[in-house]
């Protein structure tokens, strides 16, 4: 399979960052995630807190999530990744928001690859940190990897969700059984 080398910053549309800003937290409103929302491959939506639409409006300026945007935790813990099945939402510290170009990276793809151990390893060696290690942007944006070809990224894409899809399934027939 032929490959092609890329950076992250070469391969992605965005790579939206609200590290160093906080927003004031709201009773309800928009959902807004941080690191602790994000599990491998899981949103745990009742981990977020909640902002008000106009303190949305004056947060995120940076970029907005859109469906199928993939989420990478930068530290506590580094590296958990997601994919965003919703845009309704508020992005805030310690989490990346990724996006790849239309034809040159699959977001399921990179989903796949950064939960890989291969990815996972691109981002240790970045890492840095003693009490709690973490990746700086600027350093995500350098990692270099091979990417194959757009369709081979696609098909790999949707078999990993097929599985995904089925391990949910299987969850939840062990949730009702045990209940």
């Amino acid at each position: 399979m032929k490959c092609k080398k890329y950076t992250m910053e070469d391969a992605l549309e965005c790579i939206i960052d609200y590290r160093g800003k906080t927003p004031k937290k709201s009773d309800q409103g928009i959902p807004t995630l941080s690191a602790k929302s994000v599990k491998n491959n899981y949103i745990d939506y009742s981990a977020c807190y909640y902002i008000s639409e106009e303190e949305y409006k004056k947060f995120m300026v940076r970029g907005l999530p859109q469906v199928g945007d993939v989420l990478l935790t930068t530290e506590a813990p580094m590296g958990l990744t997601a994919r965003l099945d919703r845009d309704d939402i508020g992005i805030a510290q310690r989490l990346l928001l990724l996006r790849g170009k239309k034809e040159i990276l699959d977001n399921g793809y990179l989903l796949c690859f950064l939960q890989s151990p291969k990815g996972q390893a691109l981002l240790k060696a970045r890492e840095s940190g003693t009490t709690v290690v973490g990746i700086k942007q600027s350093e995500f944006r350098r990692i270099q990897f091979d990417l194959p070809d757009i369709i081979i990224q696609r098909k790999i894409s949707r078999l990993f969700y097929t599985i995904d899809e089925k391990i949910k399934i299987n969850n939840q027939i062990n949730e009702n059984l045990a209940a």
